[in-house]
């Protein structure tokens, strides 16, 4: 048999193909995981909203129903907590325990990284300084997961306040 009749690939043939091969798969890969982590950050980024917008509405539906402006209904202190009566007189309280938003000391949202209150008298510029001067409620928080960070903030004013 001849030597042009004998059939295969010599060793530079497949040293070829394989370093082929191996640049292909190398390049496949860095794709497929640029694409994984598009997608957990994609995911991360509405998990933080989600957790977000959840304590907002929440937060935001409890403050309206405040029973009145008084000493007795409304505890403001500066910071992230605020306790209340609401219309039903049920007492609910908001705080922030590490990055957990607990409602009457129940988990109601994870990942927020910071929570505050501020009270604005009947103007609209000046801060009550007291329970019965306030008109509206400033809700400010943030939600922080893996350095993905999204800021949240609305302006409520209870039904029952004058």
């Amino acid at each position: 048999m001849s030597r042009r009749q004998q059939q295969g690939f010599t060793l530079v043939e497949m040293l070829l193909v394989i370093v082929l091969t191996a640049i292909i798969a190398t390049l496949g890969s860095r794709i497929l995981a640029s694409g994984f982590g598009a997608y957990i950050t994609g995911k991360d980024l509405i998990q933080t909203e989600w957790q977000g917008n959840i304590a907002l509405e929440r937060l935001a539906r409890d403050l309206r129903l405040v029973r009145s402006a008084s000493a007795a209904d409304l505890t403001i202190t500066p910071g992230d907590q605020i306790s209340f009566t609401d219309s039903n007189s049920n007492a609910i309280s908001y705080t922030l325990s590490g990055t957990s938003l607990m409602r009457n000391s129940q988990p109601l949202a994870d990942d927020i990284s910071s929570l505050s209150f501020s009270y604005i008298a009947s103007d609209g510029k000046t801060s009550a300084a007291s329970a019965d001067l306030v008109h509206y409620i400033v809700v400010t928080l943030s939600t922080s997961r893996r350095g993905l960070n999204h800021d949240f903030s609305t302006i409520i004013h209870p039904r029952h306040f004058q």
